[in-house]
């Protein structure tokens, strides 16, 4: 079972930060998140150490065809809908150990072996992020909050992912 203590410090040390302005309450909510999410079935985990701390971790789960994030302004775009999605929850890198490519290696191994034919994931568009994953090709779908956080998706067929790269 992953250390949900440690994972939150993390989350906490990246959330803090603008746009987001989180706290204890919100890291504890996290904790407590991720640790159900961790009972579902296609709940996957990746992680990255540097320097023997923690540097980042991203973890998403399996959802099964039809559904769609509970909170979203709109229904599944047509392309999207009936299919089964991998949501990815977090991507969290350690402040002073971004741009070292530990983000992206942590969603390509998060998602390689993914049978889902899409991934979905929530972007504040005022977060750094947001850029970093429209430059990997995902794709705007949907909103969460209109005009503050965009929902996106990666085609994560094998043919998709061979044009992307």
């Amino acid at each position: 079972m992953p250390d949900w203590a440690e994972l939150g410090a993390l989350y906490l040390d990246v959330y803090r930060e603008p746009p987001y302005g989180e706290g204890e309450a919100e890291a504890a909510g996290f904790r407590e998140t991720a640790a159900r999410h961790a009972l579902l079935p296609g709940f996957a985990l990746t992680t990255v150490h540097t320097g023997g701390e923690l540097a980042g971790f991203a973890y998403g789960v399996g959802r099964e065809a039809g559904w769609w994030p509970p909170r979203a302004a709109a229904a599944a775009p047509h392309r999207l809908a009936g299919h089964p999605l991998f949501y990815v929850y977090e991507l969290a890198i350690r402040p002073g150990r971004r741009g070292r490519g530990h983000g992206r290696d942590l969603l390509d191994r998060l998602l390689e072996p993914r049978p889902e034919p899409f991934a979905l994931l929530a972007a504040s568009t005022a977060a750094p992020a947001h850029t970093m994953y429209r430059r990997w090709g995902w794709q705007p779908v949907g909103a969460l909050t209109p005009g503050r956080s965009e929902l996106l998706a990666l085609d994560l067929r094998a043919e998709a992912r061979a044009i992307s790269r």
